[in-house]
């Protein structure tokens, strides 16, 4: 057997069990503006492994951190060569643009240890910083990234902030010239804009943001972003590839009797995929199928279909086998989709 050479890399780190720490800002409600968790973190293990998308964004995300780290080791001039250290993700909800964002810190928090010995993630809580006085709303937007900007004069420590739904942030101003935005809210696009620019001289800095509203955010901030990925509903490759990693793990936990279907690793295999040709008669025709039916569904909604069966259509103690808790998955995305519908016509 010919095996070829192939370089391998062995990370090996220490998992923060304490969990996330909170930070209030000094205001007339003592508003809770940011979380902390120091990286890697227990609560992210397995994360990363755990997401599926069609694109290859995961790799590219790993590859846009190793450039910028690049670029600021051999001192890349960033007024000849931008390189803000934002990432933006948009897309519809439940596509997995947060939890992408809390695996990438922690990933970069393990591979990136010969350079940074300490790594947090920063997660802005955007609703909490809209403040009932009017122009105190910039303020405390000020106020939270002033003590960012402590953080990060710790040049070994790799500073991750995550802003999800940065829209609430980042609105329009346009839409504030028509009159239909409160000035407020244009202090508040003004400051994040501001704190940006500053944090863009520190190394160790990556800003992480989310949207499921990006027609809503102001252009500037936009144009700041150095990636701007669109994170859409999975395909019906994709959702088996989630269907099938949920039958797999309910089986490991002795809840459903397997054998597994065996997985199809490879899209074109799935799209030409005959169940006479394979000589295989274990689920994966009725698995395909369920996948093409649960299309339009977020890969939120899909991890839940397998507890939507065990709550409502089959006891969860009763012990079938995975052929036929696949055929009653069918019967639960029927229902779901019914609901879906229900609300968007209410």
């Amino acid at each position: 057997l010919k095996i070829n050479p192939a370089e391998l890399n062995l990370f090996l780190y220490r998992l923060n069990r304490d969990g996330s720490s909170s930070e209030c800002l000094e205001d007339e409600g003592q508003t809770t503006a940011a979380s902390y968790t120091e990286l890697p973190s227990a609560l992210y293990e397995g994360l990363w492994e755990s997401l599926i998308f069609d694109s290859d964004i995961k790799n590219t995300l790993l590859q846009y951190a190793r450039t910028m780290l690049l670029y600021s080791k051999c001192g890349v001039d960033p007024l000849i060569v931008a390189c803000n250290r934002v990432v933006l993700l948009h897309g519809p909800p439940g596509t997995g643009k947060t939890s992408l964002c809390k695996a990438l810190a922690h990933k970069l928090a393990i591979r990136l240890q010969t350079l940074f010995s300490k790594a947090i993630l920063v997660e802005i809580n955007t609703h909490s910083l809209f403040s009932k006085y009017f122009s105190e709303s910039g303020k405390l937007v000020s106020k939270m990234f002033t003590k960012i900007l402590e953080m990060v004069q710790i040049p070994d420590m790799l500073t991750c902030i995550l802003v999800d739904e940065v829209e609430s942030l980042t609105h329009s101003r346009a839409a504030a010239s028509q009159g239909t935005e409160p000035s407020d809210a244009v202090r508040v696009v003004n400051a994040v804009l501001t704190h940006l620019d500053h944090l863009k001289a520190y190394p160790n800095v990556l800003v992480l943001t989310t949207s499921n509203i990006s027609k809503a955010i102001d252009i500037a901030f936009i144009d700041r972003a150095d990636l701007r990925v669109l994170i859409p509903n999975p395909s019906s490759f994709a959702i088996y590839t989630i269907y099938h990693s949920c039958i797999e793990e309910l089986i490991k936990k002795h809840i459903l009797v397997g054998p597994c279907p065996k997985r199809i690793s490879e899209i074109t295999e799935f799209g030409n995929f005959d169940p006479i040709k394979s000589g295989l008669h274990d689920g994966n025709k009725e698995l395909i199928e369920l996948a093409r039916i649960s299309e339009g569904l977020s890969g939120r909604a899909l991890r839940k279909v397998a507890l939507r069966v065990h709550a409502t259509l089959i006891p969860p103690e009763l012990n079938i086998r995975a052929t036929e808790f696949i055929a009653t998955m069918a019967t639960a995305v029927k229902h779901i989709k019914e609901e879906m519908d229900a609300l968007s016509q209410t």
